[in-house]
């Protein structure tokens, strides 16, 4: 399978979409941004390209997503942190990716109205923060395009950390409002998804594992109740065990998702 990788982001060399090009000639398809997570330190691997492939396999323009981390990868930690993971710049970089994406339909045989956002763990967390902010004159007045340029069509929610507390998201914490010395939850709750969700947040599909030991899957079920009040379309999978960060959960009792996940976007979108 081909790839390109495409700066999308002013002259930040760091932020990047990478496209998975099938050899075919079809015409129209649907498009998915995988986000990866990482905890907003670094992009964690497994939740990136091999993302995107299984669902290029499937008829997707598979995308993947390299948004401002506090680090290019885990390796370089002790390089100084990168200061464009405040928000709300890296929901302008998703913008930026959705914006890139429909100006070259054509191009690469997409459906410009067939865009959808797939994001793991904290990717999951930018991914649901765009989904409630995309239409934002406060998120998003810095970005300045057209909101319609920039509208994301559906959302895949993989064991999203959709909910932030100090005690469990210091990191990104850090990474989202810069370092501080302590962090009010009533700060935290501004990118608190489940408080943010409204009619123009797009049909969302959600998975997680009952036992996720890093991020609890009652946020998922949270986040659930916040779409259904609503009134936004979404589906709920919670699968009976496996480990966080298990991305296409091969072997697992999850690994099932991606096709549940296609079904899901394919009606309605």
């Amino acid at each position: 399978m081909e790839k390109e990788i495409f700066k999308i982001w002013r002259e930040d060399e760091t932020v990047t979409l990478t496209v998975c090009l099938q050899d075919d000639s079809a015409d129209n398809k649907p498009a998915v941004i995988v986000l990866p997570g990482g905890g907003y330190v670094a992009p964690a691997p497994r939740e990136a390209e091999p993302v995107a492939e299984r669902f290029a396999d499937m008829g997707y323009l598979g995308c993947v997503l390299r948004y401002s981390t506090l680090h290019t990868s885990f390796d370089e930690q002790d390089s100084p942190s990168n200061p464009h993971t405040l928000f709300p710049e890296p929901m302008w970089e998703l913008a930026a990716a959705i914006a890139f994406l429909r100006e070259r339909a054509e191009d690469f045989g997409i459906d410009r109205d067939r865009i959808a956002i797939m994001g793991f763990s904290a990717g999951g967390h930018l991914a649901a923060s765009y989904c409630n902010f995309w239409d934002s004159e406060r998120e998003m007045g810095g970005y300045g395009r057209d909101r319609e340029a920039i509208r994301p069509n559906a959302c895949v929610l993989c064991y999203a950390a959709t909910h932030l507390s100090e005690a469990r998201h210091g990191t990104m914490a850090e990474a989202i409002f810069g370092k501080k010395h302590r962090y009010m939850q009533e700060e935290l709750d501004c990118y608190n998804a489940r408080y943010h969700v409204s009619r123009s947040t797009p049909p969302t599909f959600i998975w997680h594992t009952a036992d996720d030991a890093v991020v609890s899957v009652q946020q998922s079920y949270e986040m659930a109740q916040a779409l259904s009040a609503q009134g936004v379309p979404h589906e709920v999978h919670v699968f009976s065990s496996g480990p966080h960060a298990a991305a296409l959960s091969r072997d697992l009792p999850a690994r099932s998702w991606p096709e549940l996940a296609d079904a899901f976007l394919r009606r309605y979108m």
